[in-house]
């Protein structure tokens, strides 16, 4: 079966079609870490990527024979460990283990590796460095995971309370890559009362602002249709929510808007002063038409719950679109794993 939704959304981007990731290459190698090769396998299957011209699919953390006559392309998640192992491939002497480099990260890639990457003796050899910010898995059409269930354990542990605001920044980032591929800026509201709510709203809007200031088209308004959905089930709670944000009948005092953007159409597009145009306008997705509701539950979310985005989805007819995510997905026993760790001192769970 073809993947539909969000999994369409994604393996059609341009980033990740046969206009992207692999077009500058033909026959090479694909070389990936774990989060990249989990993000890339959740939308594309292997034979969609030997039909591109890939012929040999590597982890880049395990040994790997040099293949001198060959570019390979890169996918890798911007982390010490990842760029560490690009480096390393760049580094011997007479030759090295790849003819050039395409690098493709994830997400941004911090500064200090950037100009790591630009101090080495790889610089001589890339030919293609974008970051194309999809730090989240789509689990299914209307599902997505951010693959850190880690987070709940350094969110709630009172042994992790100093890894708290690094961590609610770290998913704030993977959230906004959501949005930006999916061509959204949202209006961003949160459950008041838990702390934790508002702060990872207002980092969510942050990131979503950066993004906006490198393309200015990000959620411009298209054709919107109204809303006709009427209530029903009141079971998950959570449903209950979906249903009465496509009616805007949240109450505000309750669920706060962080904002209330009123895009405007921009004439003129500005360039990003690291890269260019790379990450504009990705003309291999077709931008849905009607609106949509992105809920991210912290702490993990529920069969239930992602059943939920589907009835309403469906109740609507299709005028508003309802995806569902979070840090990753509760099965009963997960959910007890969880809340069985929060008052234990575990090792140091490292983040990204």
């Amino acid at each position: 079966m073809a993947p539909s939704g969000l999994k369409a959304v994604v393996g059609e981007s341009e980033c990740l079609s046969g206009a992207g990731l692999w077009r500058p290459v033909g026959d090479g190698v694909l070389i990936m870490d774990h989060p990249s090769m989990r993000i890339l396998s959740s939308c594309c299957k292997m034979s969609d990527i030997l039909a591109e011209g890939i012929t040999i699919v590597e982890d880049i953390n395990k040994r790997r024979e040099p293949i001198p006559s060959l570019e390979a392309i890169y996918l890798l998640s911007p982390t010490e460990k990842s760029v560490q192992a690009l480096i390393a491939d760049f580094r011997g002497t007479p030759t090295f283990t790849y003819k050039a480099a395409h690098i493709f990260f994830t997400d941004t890639c911090p500064e200090p590796l950037f100009s790591e990457l630009g101090r080495s003796r790889l610089a001589k050899v890339v030919k293609t460095l974008k970051e194309i910010h999809l730090a989240f898995l789509p689990y299914e059409a209307q599902v997505f995971s951010l693959d850190a269930p880690h987070s709940t354990y350094n969110l709630y542990c009172p042994f992790r309370a100093g890894e708290r605001a690094r961590q609610l920044e770290v998913l704030a980032q993977q959230i906004a890559t959501l949005c930006a591929t999916l061509q959204e800026y949202p209006a961003i509201r949160y459950r008041k009362g838990p702390e934790d709510t508002a702060q990872l709203a207002h980092a969510v809007l942050a990131k979503l602002n950066a993004f906006k200031a490198d393309t200015p088209s990000l959620g411009e308004p298209r054709e919107r249709m109204e809303p006709t959905y009427q209530l029903s089930r009141w079971t998950p709670v959570i449903k209950d929510v979906m249903e009465d944000a496509v009616e805007d009948r949240l109450d505000r005092n309750v669920w706060p808007f962080v904002s209330d953007p009123a895009p405007t159409a921009s004439s003129q597009a500005a360039v990003s002063a690291r890269f260019g145009h790379w990450h504009k306008n990705k003309a291999g997705v077709e931008a849905r038409a009607g609106p949509r509701l992105i809920v991210y539950v912290m702490g993990g979310v529920a069969m239930s719950e992602m059943r939920a985005a589907y009835e309403v989805t469906r109740a609507t007819e299709g005028k508003w679109e309802v995806l569902i995510g979070s840090s990753h997905i509760l099965t009963p026993t997960r959910f007890l794993d969880d809340l069985k760790t929060l008052d234990q001192k575990l090792e140091d769970i490292a983040l990204p």
